[in-house]
């Protein structure tokens, strides 16, 4: 049977069909994979129905990144994470819990590229439900290079050549561009959550607008969690500034939300797509599965040069 796709939406990714993933792939099936990854921003695979087969998929588009959260790892496998909420066993959830537009949710997390607080970002990732969630639990996906074409010329040329700082922040809620203006950060006991208090990353600064590296397009590359401020520019213009990019960025008339079924998958490009998570019911169950592309566009730094561009993503604060 052939391999082909369909449209997921009208403004992003392709679903493939055809294509039977407990099996190896050949060299054609991966260019074709990959020539699609690269049309579409993401790709939709359904029947993904073991760890094996999501790894073997996931190396179609790269080599793998190992994880940064070693306790997240899946059998002690550096290179696939568990991302679970499960209502009777908080302590292991590796997110906060959010009140957002006066609903609790478990797992939310607002449009941003991954690494965005890294001088180097992975290439993409690949999720794979295991448990989906029986409410809510949506992934959302924008299309960055869509969004630089939506913007007015006049914008396009002034915002070409900007860079922005970007800083980690664990606290959501203190993120001012694109999140909801009423998030409020609630109290959790994850184990995790206390982890990643301790790291400290330096600032770092990406460029505002990129060339796409396959396609050749420009993309709108700001990520709206972690973004601090236009560098070189005054507070006032910045905070302008950043609020409309993100407040465009974002407008999810043009976002594609994709509500899981068991044993599929979709891989995304960090470096053209940013995404968002719904999140789920307080007493609802989810439970998926994540690889991460390694990669490295090149344009990210360190605010300090003294630090260059090696990650010095592991220094804990005292």
């Amino acid at each position: 049977m052939p391999i082909t796709t369909t449209p997921m939406s009208p403004y992003i990714g392709l679903e493939v069909h055809g294509l039977d993933l407990e099996q190896d792939f050949d060299e054609s099936t991966r260019r074709t994979l990959l020539d699609a990854w690269i049309r579409g921003g993401i790709l939709l695979l359904r029947g993904c129905r073991s760890a094996e087969a999501h790894l073997r998929l996931s190396r179609c588009f790269g080599k793998l990144e190992s994880s940064a959260t070693p306790t997240l790892n899946v059998d002690n496998n550096p290179y696939l994470m568990e991302l679970k909420y499960d209502p009777e066993n908080r302590k292991d959830f590796p997110a906060a819990i959010m009140r957002v537009n006066g609903v609790e949710r478990a797992g939310w997390l607002g449009w941003h590229w991954d690494q965005s607080f890294t001088p180097v970002i992975a290439r993409g990732a690949a999720l794979r439900m295991v448990e989906p969630a029986a409410i809510a639990g949506e992934t959302g996906f924008i299309d960055g290079i869509a969004a630089w074409q939506r913007l007015p010329a006049q914008l396009r040329e002034r915002i070409e050549d900007l860079e922005v700082v970007y800083h980690f922040s664990p606290q959501m809620d203190k993120n001012p561009y694109g999140f909801p203006p009423d998030l409020v950060n609630l109290k959790t006991d994850s184990e995790n959550m206390a982890d990643l208090r301790k790291y400290n990353f330096p600032p770092v600064v990406h460029p505002l607008v990129i060339v796409h590296p396959e396609t050749g397009r420009k993309v709108l590359k700001l990520s709206p969690m972690h973004a601090k401020h236009v560098l070189g520019m005054d507070t006032t213009q910045s905070d302008a500034l950043l609020h409309r990019l993100a407040d465009h960025l974002v407008d999810e008339r043009y976002a594609y939300f994709h509500k899981w079924s068991k044993d599929d998958v979709i891989v995304w490009d960090n470096w053209r797509v940013i995404h968002s998570a719904a999140g789920v019911p307080l007493d609802v169950r989810r439970r998926a599965h994540r690889t991460t592309l390694l990669g490295d566009y090149g344009h990210g730094r360190y605010l300090d040069p003294a630090l260059g561009r090696e990650p010095r993503t592991a220094t804990i604060v005292d």
